[in-house]
């Protein structure tokens, strides 16, 4: 293991060891490939890596939300006060193909970290208009 200087409280050097990250990646190239040709290509995957407070790192293969779950989130979402907001949840979490999905269902920070960037995955997009 490798030492890392750094400054403390009182800005004093100490040393810190550091800690190797543990990747929990639980899926191969070849389920990549077939949740590819299933889901209209690899540009409709992504993978999301969720680093925890004790140096694991869940990684989670997630296809980018279809036109049809953008619909039933934004038909959820117009209901007003009646939203039932972990529907909305689970639609998001049905586009995770492939991770420790018992890590998410077990760890609220994962939980949220995971929505948060598949939620990131809708706004990616970038659209202009010309005047012609």
């Amino acid at each position: 293991m490798e030492n890392l200087l750094v400054k403390n409280e009182n800005n004093e050097e100490a040393e810190k060891e550091l800690v190797p990250v543990e990747v929990i990646r639980p899926f191969t190239d070849a389920e990549i490939d077939a949740h590819a040709a299933k889901c209209g290509g690899r540009r409709n995957l992504r993978e999301i890596s969720v680093l925890t407070d004790n140096n694991e790192e869940f990684v989670y293969l997630v296809k980018k939300p279809s036109r049809n779950v953008l619909q039933a989130i934004a038909e959820e979402s117009n209901k007003g006060d009646k939203k039932n907001i972990t529907v909305i949840q689970k639609f998001m979490l049905g586009c995770v193909l492939e991770g420790d999905k018992e890590a998410y269902e077990h760890d609220g920070s994962i939980y949220t970290d995971l929505l948060k960037q598949m939620s990131n995955l809708v706004k990616t997009k970038r659209s202009e208009i010309k005047k012609i």
